[in-house]
């Protein structure tokens, strides 16, 4: 964000590496430097997933997350390829995330100063389009687009920031978080009538809202009817816990 004019200071970096022998290095050149490892944490750091916090006398700190960040965020091929080149120093080569991916990346923690950088990044101006497809395309062990949807309320409510993808994530959270729903019910199999007796009493939706949603999840392929039985096909992590 500073290289981009974003913010003018901070008081960590936020490094991920994507080979464990990369790794290594990283923390041993930092610590020939006269960086140590940090073991207590405040809890926001800890929910971040780190690797390792290696953190100088000056009280600067290194973050330094491998191949993924907040506890399974991926740093994919598409965050990759849009990352912007800065240097080679020596024998490492540095690469600065997107904008939109540092967006989505700040989009799921839960530290207070990250929703201004997120302000801020979009005052310097987003492609709204990558933040949604990338927070779609990351792997569902959780339900990413709730973590998102939740920080562009925040934006809205605190900064009066509407932005123009709310309406679609907030559908594509809504329908997941159904699917999960569904999944979690039937994980064993169930007969129609279970299904809609347990929706009705747990949940006080309607025999024709279950019904609709069954057939749109056959339709998607994500369960199936055996015998008069729904069972799932792709039982998502979320759901299977």
């Amino acid at each position: 964000m500073i290289y981009r004019d974003a913010k003018t200071a901070t008081k960590d970096i936020d490094a991920v590496v994507m080979h464990s022998q990369d790794l290594i290095s990283l923390i041993k050149a930092l610590k020939s430097l006269g960086y140590h490892e940090v073991k207590e944490l405040p809890g926001d750091y800890q929910k971040l997933g780190a690797s390792v916090v290696l953190r100088n006398n000056d009280d600067f700190q290194c973050d330094i997350f491998y191949r993924q960040v907040c506890n399974n965020l991926i740093v994919t091929n598409g965050m990759i390829k849009r990352a912007e080149f800065l240097g080679s120093f020596g024998k490492i080569d540095i690469y600065l995330i997107s904008s939109e991916d540092v967006f989505l990346f700040k989009s799921i923690t839960e530290r207070e100063s990250d929703l201004d950088d997120m302000r801020m990044l979009i005052e310097k101006g987003l492609n709204w389009s990558v933040v949604s497809n990338e927070c779609k395309s990351q792997d569902k062990k959780k339900i990413w687009e709730t973590f998102l949807l939740s920080k562009l309320e925040e934006l809205k409510n605190r900064f009066g920031i509407v932005t123009p993808i709310y309406k679609d994530i907030k559908k594509t959270a809504e329908d997941e978080m159904i699917k999960d729903m569904f999944l979690s019910i039937i994980k064993d199999g169930k007969a129609l009538k279970e299904i809609v007796g347990y929706v009705k009493k747990n949940l006080k939706y309607s025999e024709s809202w279950t019904r609709k949603e069954l057939e749109k999840l056959v339709k998607e392929d994500i369960i199936i009817v055996e015998d008069k039985t729904f069972r799932p096909i792709i039982l998502s992590s979320t759901a299977s816990k």
